[in-house]
């Protein structure tokens, strides 16, 4: 049977139409869940500013570790440092470490199934050990989702 011109572009619009409202659809559930992953670094990040140990704690897996490079100090070179959850959670509470802001920016969220890598630049001040500090730079969480939540089970500052 041939189609008339006219019915070809119509049908080839509602081709197109119908394509683009399927990857809308299939992108709206992931476009959410980066959106939850993003809440819950922020929900976590205020914990630690209000220094609320037990949600603090909720947040993270019980085998979660911070990363961070200590930098070249007297011909020393440079090297990772870590921290588990339960020695950041003792910083903060017993106030060698206090968080005065944290703003996070140009982030993004990369989802693979059930694990999400949250990304972007970070600044920070506070004081540690009596000292007042500010920092910036970039950070890497990663985010997994078990038993229905997304909980971190690591962190880097590189």
């Amino acid at each position: 049977m041939k189609l008339f011109p006219r019915s070809r572009i119509l049908m080839l619009f509602l081709l197109i139409n119908s394509v683009y409202a399927q990857s809308n659809e299939a992108r709206s559930p992931v476009a959410s869940v980066e959106k939850v992953v993003e809440a819950r670094s922020l929900a976590w990040i205020r914990t630690a500013i209000d220094r609320d140990i037990p949600a603090f704690l909720s947040f993270a897996s019980d085998d979660y570790v911070l990363m961070w490079v200590e930098p070249v100090t007297n011909g020393q070179k440079a090297r990772w440092a870590t921290r588990t959850r339960n020695e950041w959670a003792e910083q903060l509470q017993s106030g060698h470490l206090k968080y005065i802001s944290v703003d996070l920016r140009k982030t993004k969220v990369f989802m693979h199934r059930d694990v999400a890598i949250f990304s972007g630049e970070y600044t920070e001040k506070g004081i540690r050990d009596g000292i007042e500090y500010t920092e910036e730079g970039l950070f890497t969480e990663t985010w997994v989702k078990r038993q229905g939540q997304w909980i971190i089970v690591g962190s880097i500052f590189p």
